[in-house]
């Protein structure tokens, strides 16, 4: 693990080498970045991601950086708070020219610098509000002295309460029977106290991002970077870029008056005077994170005239399309857009200074503002200066910067729809302006591969297109950060031909990928990347993976529900079938892969299956895979470090909830992890962890078995591997009303000869139970009755029965010097004693061989990942193995071909099915929650009998 991600951003580290973008580079210089293989050699990456935006002049530049190096050499006073700033000043007179030269504006501006782009956006808010607060309390001055004025003129004579004075409701609330000056007066006072108490209101765009510091993420439109932090911030209300109509709609909305008085004629009247709540209009251009998306000059013009009606200023954030970024200084003086306020960075720093820079208008600017807001290392002479240069040199030779940008943009442009026309299938948009540039791919939301569906649904598909185009073709790229389907191409104005052929080559390739959905060159650059790539050439793979045509759905008679499965990777190598371009991938790779991406576990849910009830009833039976495997589940268990993937669990829970699913089941590692999904806290949803119905079916799984071979299950001796936990448990409990003999084996580790020895007092207290009911009794029942410690308890009557199946396990081993019913051990050669044993161990990996067995032994391996080692059938056809626990569906439903792991067409595990017989029955609560019962497998089985479910028949063998 690297420091970086150890110390500095521990998930975000983890993600970077999920995705193989887990790169430290070591130098720069123009449109290149450098990073070091493993022997020490330079690896040079064209960088289109150009700092975010930050490097419109590329890295490095020689000018800059020679500038740079003169400021230190001739020892310049950075830190010189509270004085004049010389550099600073020189800067702000540069920018005011610059921004008045463009937009033709006569008025200067006045400059506050920061240090990064969040810090220029919050400034321009809280000025904002400092004007807008001022004019409120103008305008509450005013009120107050006319207030004043009317009672004057009332006492005096001079003037008279006009008829309609109390009218308005808002005067009448407060005012209900005194029809005089003073409680009219007062009445009006207590309205305006409660209008002042309003909280201001911004304005901002669908899709903006204004940064992520306590204000101004509060500004930025994607809910995962605000929602965390909206009782920390302002009142925003966001406009769709596309129905700017709505704009007066808004304003009506929040408008808000204060009562005011005048004497007109002799009379004192009531009018509303608007109180200013709006406090700005913030916009960007072109929008960055949201999917490059520009304003038009008929937008601009729509935004300007709104502001200009209402009263609130304009705030501009030219962050990261300002600075020659879209071919002038100012993005917006393309469409003819002026603002009040500009927010600039990013490319003002030069790739080398941190800065920002505040532009307000002279006559907006409050003196105050200058005290109220500050920053230590804002205004410092080295930043400024270095900013203060690169003005120079965009405006240059009359801005020959501004002009090569829009000429390599149109190049650049022209190339990207050259590619969209090659491949409309693959690329759906094109748009930006002069270098900021959106290359947006069509949604992969349907493709038949695993892989790019999952990506598109977790929107990490960017992400991963640029671990490919970074490992494979040398170029480093990233998506917008609200838009993952887009990739943001951001050079510099000095991108050569070359460089844009090296890029149509790539994304040529990718756009092949994509298109043939052969994920295998996706997933390599995620996995262990000292194993190679297995073949370089892209394959067609759109017809490798079956359609899940389902055909015309049964006419329901009843209502059909929605319910949700949780599954993970048995093993990595599963994930041939899930995606079958990943089929050349050795284990290795693939668990390197799997393993590698623990932090980003999420994966789409499979196309939901039908399954129709005799009874009338239906589900819509989805999948909610995670792409975690069982040997991290293991590990997880091992460790005791459960939170994570506990919290990974709730959150497909909760994401099912919300796609309307009123059930959930959790099957294989995600129930154990979550204690039999005890560990969840989901409200609105019914939560199974299927052990009910498995219990069951391996049961009649065993019992079938033992009838093909001939014997009578009643005369065997059962051994239950795994028999600490509570599914081998509830098994022993009901094997043991037809056996005379149990053999319960546990493993090694820590705690587990306690709960083998929980599992015979649980075991011994349902034959007391069975015994005290009266009735036949068979099996080890039977046998318990004809001791002396039962004979007593019956004699003596009914009692608390609490502790008797200890009292019973004691009193066994005190007589007989052992137990003759259940024998307990650690020992797996016990096994041999066995003519049925059941596998149900929650072992990440198989363990049992041919030689754990007796000869003609009945196995039924409930386990997923299985017990039993693979060909097990194979070393030892004597055997009769079977997979127990799966169920036929009642008319042959079949989950999609990809997901079906061992199962064959018509199956579900018992666990999938007890969550879709849940459905079918309108079970709105918890069932196999927690350690189950006996009486809950007794009904369940009843119940899937009732609905068509039934066992389906037993597999021999392993398959996939």
């Amino acid at each position: 693990m690297s420091q970086f991600t150890a110390f500095v951003q521990p998930r975000m580290g983890r993600i970077f080498a999920a995705l193989g973008l887990d790169v430290e580079y070591v130098r720069a210089q123009g449109n290149t970045l450098y990073h070091r293989d493993e022997q020490g050699g330079d690896i040079p990456v064209l960088d289109l991601m150009g700092g975010y935006g930050s490097l419109i002049l590329g890295h490095n530049h020689p000018e800059i950086v020679a500038h740079a190096r003169a400021l230190l050499d001739r020892n310049l006073a950075v830190h010189a708070q509270f004085s004049l700033r010389g550099e600073a000043g020189r800067l702000g007179a540069a920018l005011s020219d610059v921004v008045r030269r463009e937009t033709s504006a006569k008025e200067p501006y006045v400059a506050t610098f920061g240090n990064s782009g969040a810090e220029a956006v919050e400034a321009a808010v809280k000025h904002a509000e400092l004007v807008r607060g001022h004019q409120a309390t103008a305008l509450a001055d005013d009120i107050a002295q006319h207030a004043a004025a009317a009672r004057e003129a009332v006492r005096s004579g001079d003037a008279v309460l006009d008829a309609d004075a109390f009218r308005l409701p808002a005067v009448r609330a407060r005012a209900p029977q005194d029809e005089s000056v003073d409680a009219l007066l007062t009445a009006l006072e207590a309205h305006n106290a409660a209008a002042l108490a309003t909280r201001p209101l911004f304005l901002a765009l669908e899709r903006s991002f204004h940064g992520k510091l306590v204000g101004s993420v509060q500004l930025t439109y994607n809910s995962g970077f605000r929602a965390p932090f909206t009782n920390l911030g302002a009142r925003v209300r966001f406009v769709p870029m596309e129905r700017l109509e709505l704009l007066d709609t808004i304003a009506d909305e929040e408008r808000v008056a204060l009562l005011d008085t005048e004497i007109d004629a002799g009379r004192i009247k009531v009018v509303e005077r608007a109180l200013p709540v709006i406090t700005a209009f913030l916009a960007e251009p072109v929008q960055g994170e949201g999917g490059i998306h520009a304003l038009t000059a008929e937008q601009g013009r729509a935004i300007r005239l709104f502001c200009n009606k209402v009263g609130t200023p304009l705030i501009l954030d030219e962050v990261q399309s300002g600075l020659g970024r879209c071919g002038a200084f100012l993005a917006s003086s393309l469409i003819g857009l002026r603002g009040d306020y500009y927010a600039l960075s990013k490319s003002l720093g030069g790739g080398l200074a941190k800065i920002s820079a505040m532009l307000v208008r002279r006559s907006l600017y409050q003196g105050e503002f200058d005290i109220i807001h500050s920053s230590t290392f804002a205004m410092d002479d080295f930043s400024s200066s270095v900013a203060h240069k690169v003005v120079e040199l965009l405006e240059a030779d009359d801005g020959e910067v501004y002009r090569r940008v829009a000429e390599r943009g149109e190049k650049l442009t022209a190339m990207l729809t050259g590619l969209q026309a090659a491949f409309p299938d693959v690329v759906e948009d094109v748009r930006g302006k002069g270098l900021f540039i959106g290359l947006q791919f069509k949604d992969q939301g349907q493709a038949r591969s695993m892989v790019l569906r999952g990506g598109a649904y977790t929107g990490s598909l960017g992400y991963l297109l640029s671990g490919y185009l970074l490992r494979q073709e040398g170029i480093r790229i990233a998506p917008t950060g609200s838009a993952g389907n887009v990739l943001r191409i951001q050079p510099s104005a000095y991108l050569t031909d070359e460089e844009i052929e090296h890029l149509r080559g790539a994304l040529e390739r990718l756009c092949r990928i994509l298109r043939y959905e052969d994920t295998l060159h996706l997933v390599h650059p995620a996995s262990d990347r000292h194993i190679p790539k297995p073949r370089a050439e892209i394959r067609d793979f759109r017809g490798a993976v079956a359609g899940y045509e389902q055909g015309e759905p049964r006419p329901a008679t009843g209502p059909v529900r929605k319910v949700a499965f949780l599954n993970h990777l048995i093993e990595p190598s599963h994930l041939r079938q899930v995606d079958p371009a990943l089929a050349d991938f050795g284990d290795a790779a693939l668990r390197s892969f799997v393993l590698g991406m623990d932090p980003v576990k999420t994966a789409a849910p499979y196309p939901g299956v039908r399954i129709d009830s005799p009874l009338g009833s239906s589900v819509e039976f989805a999948l909610y895979p995670l792409m975690v495997a069982s040997e991290q589940m293991g590990g997880y268990l091992a460790s005791g470090d459960v939170a994570g993937i506990r919290a990974d669990i709730e959150e497909r829970v909760r994401a099912a909830r919300d796609d309307g699913c009123t059930v959930a089941g959790l099957g294989m590692y995600t129930s154990i992890v979550t204690a039999n999904c005890t560990s969840l806290r989901v409200p609105g949803i019914a939560l199974t962890s299927g052990n009910a119905l498995t219990v069951a079916m391996g049961v009649q799984a065993m019992e079938r078995g033992a009838r093909d071979r001939g014997w009578r299950v009643e005369d065997a001796t059962l051994a239950v591997v795994g028999a600490a936990g509570n599914i081998a448990s509830v098994y022993s409990q009901l094997f043991a009303e037809r056996l005379g003999r149990i053999v319960l084996v546990g493993s090694r580790r820590d705690g587990s000869a306690r709960r083998l020895q929980n599992t015979v007092h649980g075991v011994y207290q349902e034959c007391w139970s069975r015994i005290a009911e009266g009735g036949e009794l068979t099996g080890i029942p039977a046998r318990l009755a004809e001791e002396p410690l039962i004979t007593k308890w019956l004699a003596e009557g009914p009692a608390d029965d609490t502790g008797r199946g200890r009292a019973i396990a004691e009193y066994l081993r005190e007589r007989y010097g052992r137990d003759p019913f259940l024998t307990v051990t650690q020992d797996s050669a016990a096994l041999k004693e066995a003519q049925l044993v059941l596998c149900a161990s929650n072992s990440p990996e198989p363990f049992l061989t041919g030689e754990h067995f007796g000869p003609n032994t009945v196995i039924c391996d409930i386990a997923v990942p299985n017990n039993a080692v693979a060909g097990l059938a194979e070393q030892r056809p004597d055997l009769a193995y079977m997979l127990g626990g799966i169920v036929a569906t009642p008319h042959g439903e079949s989950l999609h071909p990809s997901a079906r792991a061992f199962l064959q067409a018509g199956q579900l595990f018992a666990c999938m099915a007890e969550t879709a017989l849940m459905g079918l029955a309108g079970l709105d609560h918890h069932y196999s929650y927690g350690n189950i019962s006996r009486q809950q497998v007794i009904d369940i089985a009843a119940l899937a009998k009732a609905h068509g479910l039934r066992l389906a028949d037993y597999k021999s063998a392993h398959s996939v």
